[in-house]
């Protein structure tokens, strides 16, 4: 098969061309060629796009994720966010993006969802998933979770996205930048954006600092798009075992901040329980 006729939305970071897949490469116009990895995935992530040899979360964070969230700890949660993304759902062809996609989980989970529900469906729609971090160690386990789901190595601030291709995005604590995220999504195209709640996980809070304090509450403005749903997700989870405490340390932004007495305070912890707050936010492109 040519490679005209193997157009993805994958965009050239050097010239932000078209890249077209082509055996085991990605390959622009100009020639500027990406491998595909053995495992499956690609890297957009350009040198000046780094501010660390190896940026993003560590391989250590992310198999303490993906050990942490096989558990089940996060179902409950992963299901009703599928069941809103699924609930905005249009059109017959469908390009979904998660920008920090971590190691594939939730994107993996919706993908299985959407599957279930369209599966021996009278409705004929086609879909399309696409995961994207800076973290390599990240993409790379998410590409064990499912070989199906192009995961890419990239930026969220220099989406290597082709402009008005993407029908729904997830923004799942993650940063990102809105001029990028408004270039990529199409017309009417949804945001699910995933912000803690001012309760979420509080119990550990109390366990890692002398005095935990709530999140604030606040709503995120995007330009460009408008507010058209939310909801709260909140349940109790009960944490068994010091390394699945840890697991879950290492998954958060505390990992990064808490000193070493407070790592070794939470070391000795075999048994926590904690709210999970979750705040889901859909926007429409305006």
């Amino acid at each position: 098969m040519s490679i005209e006729n193997m157009e993805s939305i994958l965009k050239c970071p050097v010239c932000d061309l078209s890249l077209k897949e082509h055996e085991k490469q990605y390959v622009c116009s100009n020639n500027h060629s990406y491998d595909i990895a053995s495992k499956g995935h690609i890297n957009l992530l350009l040198a000046n796009q780094k501010n660390t040899k190896e940026p993003g979360d560590s391989k250590e964070m992310m198999e303490s994720r993906r050990n942490f969230l096989n558990k089940g700890y996060y179902q409950t949660f992963s299901e009703k966010l599928s069941e809103v993304i699924i609930s905005n759902i249009s059109g017959n062809t469908v390009n979904i993006l998660d920008v920090g996609c971590g190691e594939g989980y939730f994107l993996a989970n919706l993908k299985e969802a959407i599957q279930k529900k369209y599966t021996n469906s009278t409705i004929n729609k086609e879909f399309d998933f696409y995961g994207i971090d800076i973290s390599k160690a990240a993409v790379t386990s998410a590409t064990k979770r499912d070989k199906e789901i192009k995961f890419i190595v990239g930026s969220n601030f220099n989406l290597p996205i082709m402009t008005n291709t993407i029908d729904i995005i997830i923004r799942n604590f993650a940063p990102s930048d809105e001029v990028e995220l408004a270039r990529v999504i199409k017309d009417e195209g949804k945001l699910i954006v995933i912000t803690p709640g001012i309760q979420h996980l509080y119990g550990l809070k109390e366990i890692l600092y002398v005095s935990a304090r709530q999140h604030e509450q606040k709503t995120t403005k995007f330009d460009g798009f408008k507010l058209i749903n939310s909801l709260e997700v909140k349940y109790n989870i009960d944490v068994e075992g010091a390394q699945d405490v840890k697991s879950l340390i290492a998954m958060t932004p505390y990992y990064w901040t808490i000193d070493n007495a407070m790592k070794e305070k939470a070391s000795e912890t075999s048994r926590l329980s904690t709210l999970l707050d979750f705040n889901i936010s859909v926007y429409e492109k305006n």
